[in-house]
């Protein structure tokens, strides 16, 4: 009855976008932002920050998932750690970051807080410290996109080919 009531008065077909007629730019929008996020991630690595972090808090910059997806003997596990990565985790992490938490915050604060709240706990909800920055600068380009869009499948689309390529290139690299 709740959740009745809960989507009668919300409406989350028009908040969250999900009739967006332009659709096909995520196929544009979404592999420019993996390969700036590339770049970002390359150019950190390359001015030592990513060293300097993991020195610093005396931990990798590896995420928990990729390790598992990068390390794991069991089959059936990298294939659940994989799908639950490019599938289930963009879009339950954008419904609630861009879908609950960044439009929230943007209407009791404005869009300028809203942007940066939302994507510092975004960053932070996903445990790794070394990786705040260039996770911080992702979520920036992930609310940009929804505002810019008005569609939260712009910003599953983003998210589905950052971590699928991430996923790809771990995948290739236990092959190889």
């Amino acid at each position: 009855m709740v959740t009745l009531m809960v989507w009668w008065r919300i409406k989350p077909v028009a908040w969250l976008g999900l009739r967006w007629k332009q659709w096909w730019l995520a196929l544009v929008i979404g592999p420019c932002v993996v390969i700036c996020m590339w770049v970002f991630l390359i150019i950190l690595q390359v001015s030592g920050y990513i060293a300097w972090s993991e020195k610093l808090i005396g931990g990798s910059s590896m995420q928990d998932a990729v390790k598992m997806l990068k390390e794991s003997k069991d089959s059936l596990s990298v294939a659940l750690m994989a799908f639950s990565a490019v599938i289930v985790a963009p879009i339950a992490e954008e419904v609630i970051f861009r879908g609950y938490v960044y439009p929230v915050a943007k209407k009791l604060a404005g869009m300028k807080v809203a942007l940066f709240f939302s994507a510092l706990v975004f960053a932070a909800a996903h445990g790794n410290v070394t990786l705040l920055l260039p996770l911080f600068v992702l979520a920036l380009l992930l609310a940009a996109a929804y505002e810019y869009t008005g569609s939260i499948w712009a910003c599953i689309a983003i998210h589905f080919c950052f971590n699928g390529a991430t996923v790809a290139m771990q995948l290739a690299a236990r092959s190889g």
